[in-house]
């Protein structure tokens, strides 16, 4: 791993290493359709957000670590008990609602009535372009944000790409506190550890936080910050059926 040197490739090199079946300009048309049909411009939250310079909608740091079990935003639109955190480490599919203008209002009151939540964990990955992962960070912000301006209890979560998102994957947050993140898929291969151990790096060196909540694969890492690891419980159940699967078949 520490012979590959990312700045040997080009982006679209990146993109092909980690996902072979990329295609940007297919992307970009499912983009297209998902904004067209989600509605990207939001000037109706404009008025209720606060901004940094860099136009970013900002999240005030928490102090603290999640003290209750966790449950999905899917899994927490139906649940009828509140003592949890809500992460977004699934699928975007399952939670692009919340951007849309019939849900946003209905999902943050539910939002509000957990324990606490990280904010949404929006797609960051080579195969967007630069502007789509900048809405994506906007949106995660966006959510968090107000969520916090209700009283909610919120811990930001971090993501990035290439290098070139480190000018603006940490926006509108400050140094200190606890944040998220995730090794879902970061296990793939070479390549994608090599990102992943990167970003963590320019993350401690930019926010400085006190605590870093992991969620997925553990996977080692040398930071300052104390380190709280999650299991994906999602893939440990999926592993688990297929040992047992493979224990009867023999």
């Amino acid at each position: 791993m520490e012979n590959i040197q990312l700045s040997m490739f080009s982006e679209k090199e990146l993109a092909k290493m980690i996902s072979p079946t990329f295609s940007r300009k297919k992307n970009q048309a499912e983009w297209n359709l998902r904004v067209n049909r989600l509605g990207a411009v939001r000037a109706d939250l404009s008025k209720d957000l606060h901004l940094s310079e860099e136009g970013c909608p900002t999240i005030q740091p928490y102090f603290g670590i999640p003290e209750y079990p966790l449950i999905n935003f899917k899994e927490a639109l139906s649940a009828n008990i509140y003592d949890y955190w809500i992460h977004w480490f699934i699928d975007d599919v399952f939670f692009e609602q919340i951007w849309n203008p019939k849900y946003t209002e209905r999902d943050i009151e539910i939002l509000c009535s957990f324990k606490g939540m990280f904010t949404p964990d929006f797609t960051l990955d080579p195969r967007l372009s630069q502007w789509q992962e900048q809405f994506n960070i906007f949106r995660s912000r966006a959510i968090g944000q107000l969520v916090q301006n209700r009283g909610g209890i919120v811990i930001p979560t971090v993501g990035w790409s290439f290098r070139r998102s480190f000018d603006y994957c940490f926006c509108g947050l400050s140094e200190g506190g606890t944040v998220a993140i995730s090794t879902n898929g970061v296990l793939n291969n070479l390549v994608s550890i090599r990102m992943f151990m990167e970003g963590v790096f320019e993350l401690e060196r930019q926010l400085r936080p006190e605590v870093i909540f992991i969620y997925g694969d553990k996977i080692e890492l040398r930071t300052k910050a104390r380190q709280i690891w999650h299991p994906n419980t999602q893939i440990a159940h999926l592993r688990n059926q297929d040992m047992k699967k493979r224990i009867l078949n023999n």
